[in-house]
Order: C-alpha cells, then structure tokens, then sequence
C-alpha cells in the first residue's frame, strides 16, 4: 500500500470510530485484493431477479471516478467514502448516498435514514449540484453498456463487508419493494485494489 493509500485507510478507520459514521463495524484493513472474498460477497448478493452487473474497480477506474469533479473537498471527503450508492435515470444523478451519512445502529448502518429508501428513486441523502452530474463519466470510466431506465451504482469494499452487504441488500429492497425491479440495472463496484495498490 502506498503512502496516500495508507493515510486514506488510515482516516477512514480513525473517522468511522471517532465522527459521523458512528461506531467500528467489521472493518477489516485489507493488504492485497483477495479473489476468494470478493467471489465470496459477490456469490451472496446475486439474484437471478435482479440486472446484476458486478466489477473489480482498477486502482486507476476510481481514482477517475474520484476526480472526475474538481473539487477537492469532494475529491478527498465525498467520493473516497468506501461504501457509496448512486442513482442515475440515463446521465442524470437523482440519489447519491455514502456510509457516513446512513445513521448507525447497533450492528450496522440504517441506509433507510429518514425513510430515504421508501420511496424509488429514493431521496438522496447527499445535495445533488450541477457539477455532481460530471459523475455520470462512471459509464465510460467502467465500461458500463446498461441500458435500462435506471442505472445503480453501489461502490463497496471487503475492508467493511457487513456495511457494503446492507447497502446492496438496501438497494435490492428499495427496487423490489417499490416495484422497480425490471427498471433498473444494478452495478456492483468493488474498490479493494484502490485502498492497496502500491
């Protein structure tokens, strides 16, 4: 792991025990990609009801998608958050949600916050700007050729596997609860390799 990767991991562990994202929850640092784990989480999400496309993120793939707004406090608060959901109808950002903004609970964090889930889109839990829309760029960063109504994107990573596997379960609740299954493509982002690429 590089020395900025290490500062990151390491800020994220000391943030998530100290501010806003409330207590430790199964965070495990990470020291190489593991193929087993990542088989392991994937094999548990799918669902053959569901337009699943899931994606090993190059280190490169989202330090783009990181950059792709030039604003350094999102660059470096906002879009390095490990777990993050975002919902797109075609290029439009409609809901972005990342792990520090879904209230802890005793085990776990409650992605429904204020009833965000409820409702298909949900309501986002972050204030969407113009610039946000640049976020649309994950299409051609990833290489993604969904052409669905609606696109999901779940960023999620094995350094907090319980809280990445609510907020995937989260998102397939919100789709099937509202009706939205057959909407929506689903796309599943794992960023190991970004938080332990020397």
């Amino acid at each position: 792991m590089n020395n900025k990767n290490h500062i990151i991991t390491l800020c994220f562990a000391v943030a998530i025990l100290l501010a806003g994202c409330g207590v430790l929850y199964d965070f495990k640092p990470i020291k190489q990609f593991d193929q087993k784990e990542y088989d392991k989480m994937i094999t548990f999400v799918i669902d053959r009801d569901f337009k699943i496309n899931p994606i090993v993120s190059e280190y490169e793939q989202f330090d783009a998608y990181r950059t792709c707004i030039q604003d350094s406090l999102w660059q470096h608060q906002t879009a390095v958050q490990p777990v993050q959901i975002l919902y797109f109808k075609k290029d439009s950002l409609l809901s972005y949600h990342i792990n520090c903004t879904a209230k802890g609970g005793l085990s776990n964090l409650n992605w429904n916050t204020d009833q965000r889930f409820e409702t298909f889109p949900p309501a986002t839990a972050v204030p969407i700007t113009p610039q946000m829309q640049n976020l649309s760029k994950i299409r051609d960063i990833y290489g993604i050729n969904d052409d669905s109504e609606y696109l999901i994107v779940v960023f999620w990573t094995n350094m907090l596997p319980k809280i990445s596997k609510s907020a995937i379960e989260t998102v397939k609740t919100n789709l099937r609860e509202n009706g939205a299954v057959n909407k929506a493509g689903l796309v599943l982002v794992n960023t190991d390799k970004f938080y332990v690429t020397p």
